[in-house]
């Protein structure tokens, strides 16, 4: 007898194109894409840290020309401060459930710089005048509180602290050398932005920046591969019927009607070609045109009669469509840690804090002078 119904699907089950687009499409290659795109930026990243090691070598003698230097900061005679950033923050607090939290969201930002020197290790004394547009990359150890609701942290560079400063250096007249002869001014190093860009000074090793980057990217990269494969996993019968299964003629050899309290459930058994006998669950409309003894397409799985389905297709369970939020919650959560995480140079500064605004600024009146420490190896 030839099958009479082609179309049958099972109980809860999506059409074959709808399932692959939700398995194949949105789980696999929607995750894959997603990891491969946090992995691309990771070594992107990588190769940066590689990079800003390799172009500081600290036994390389100083020439003219676009160069990486580490040096001691000594201010210039007179000056007060180096380069200093003030970032002004305005505070607000709110209370949820009886919990109070403050947040303190940047209003401006300040940049203080003066010309200043480097003590080189070969003992030479580098000026370095950096410009208004200096990337200084530090920690915002320091704080002035104005009142309850403004702030100021601050970033600093200190007598003592070694820094890594990136630019193009030159000879030039150092007014504060020694001259060597009468109405001469003394030749020295000058450390100047570098063309077509601007003079960053670290004072931490140049690419460590760079590697916390690239491992963040790697870890949602991963993140992104485990949850592809995890859904895979889940709709390991799904691959089955694909991979290892055959579409066949069966013939019903049972229906059955059955009440379990929450739903009744419409089985189907059938036996395909070479007497192997499998069950599936088909919708009341399906099970109202069967007839025991006709024949039925279905897809077989020899090797695992429980993935066995009927109908001629490839088929997934609905819970498929958790591809979509799946995919939409890792992509969003990837993209506001990768903004939230950038470093506070990079971005607007928000910090928020628990407690009320009242209870931070006893302890802030401690922390009106930014604190002076070690910093000799950074």
């Amino acid at each position: 007898m030839e099958p009479r119904i082609w179309l049958l699907v099972s109980r809860y089950h999506l059409d074959a194109g709808l399932s692959s687009l939700l398995v194949d499409g949105v789980a696999t290659a929607g995750l894959l894409a997603l990891a491969a795109l946090a992995l691309r930026r990771s070594r992107r990243q990588r190769r940066a840290a590689a990079q800003a090691e390799a172009s500081f070598r600290p036994g390389a003698a100083l020439a003219p020309g676009e160069a990486v230097v580490m040096g001691t900061v000594e201010r210039e005679q007179g000056a007060d401060v180096a380069v200093r950033v003030e970032v002004e923050q305005e505070g607000s607090e709110s209370e949820t459930s009886g919990v109070w939290t403050h947040q303190w969201a940047e209003t401006g930002r300040k940049v203080r710089v003066h010309p200043f020197y480097l003590r080189h290790a070969s003992g030479a004394r580098i000026r370095v005048a950096p410009g208004e547009d200096v990337q200084l990359v530090d920690a915002l150890d320091g704080m002035i509180r104005v009142d309850l609701t403004r702030r100021v942290r601050v970033a600093e560079l200190m007598p003592g602290e070694r820094v890594f400063a990136i630019g193009e250096l030159r000879r030039a007249p150092d007014p504060e050398a020694q001259a060597q002869g009468y109405r001469e001014q003394a030749q020295g190093y000058l450390l100047v932005p570098p063309r077509g860009g601007r003079m960053l000074l670290s004072s931490e090793p140049l690419g460590e920046r760079f590697a916390r980057r690239s491992a963040f990217h790697r870890r949602w990269a991963v993140a992104a591969a485990v949850a592809s494969l995890a859904f895979n996993m889940a709709f390991t019968a799904f691959h089955a019927r694909r991979w290892l299964g055959e579409t066949v003629d069966a013939r019903v050899t049972q229906l059955r009607e059955s009440d379990d309290g929450d739903h009744t459930r419409f089985e189907v058994t059938m036996r395909g070609e070479g007497g192997a006998a499998f069950s599936d669950e088909v919708s009341q409309g399906a099970f109202a045109r069967l007839r025991e003894g006709e024949t039925v397409k279905a897809r077989h799985v020899p090797s695992w009669s429980a993935a066995s389905a009927i109908g001629p297709d490839v088929t997934a369970h609905s819970v498929a469509y958790a591809a979509l939020p799946l995919l939409g919650v890792i992509a969003l959560a990837y993209l506001i840690r990768a903004h939230a995480t950038r470093p506070w140079y990079e971005k607007k500064l928000i910090d928020t804090e628990n407690g009320r605004l009242a209870e931070s600024l006893s302890s802030a009146q401690q922390a009106t002078r930014r604190p002076e420490r070690n910093r000799s190896n950074p």
